[in-house]
């Protein structure tokens, strides 16, 4: 069986994760109030959806989650 390895990012892709996430936090709120809208959030760069921080070597969310 083929060993599980994520990938580690650094202090600035853990900064990017934090502002997408406050992002699209708010743009939920928002969008959920007009009941004409419906919204999908697609990240075509999203990556993977877990990984390690090369500064703390804590788990880090990716933007799938």
């Amino acid at each position: 069986m083929p060993e599980l390895r994520l990938d580690e990012i650094g202090y600035w892709s853990e900064i990017k994760l934090e502002i997408i996430k406050k992002y699209a936090s708010a743009y939920v709120t928002i969008i959920s109030a007009q009941r004409k809208f419906r919204s999908i959030y697609i990240d075509g760069f999203a990556g993977a959806g877990m990984h390690v921080s090369k500064t703390s070597g804590d788990f880090v969310p990716g933007s799938p989650l």
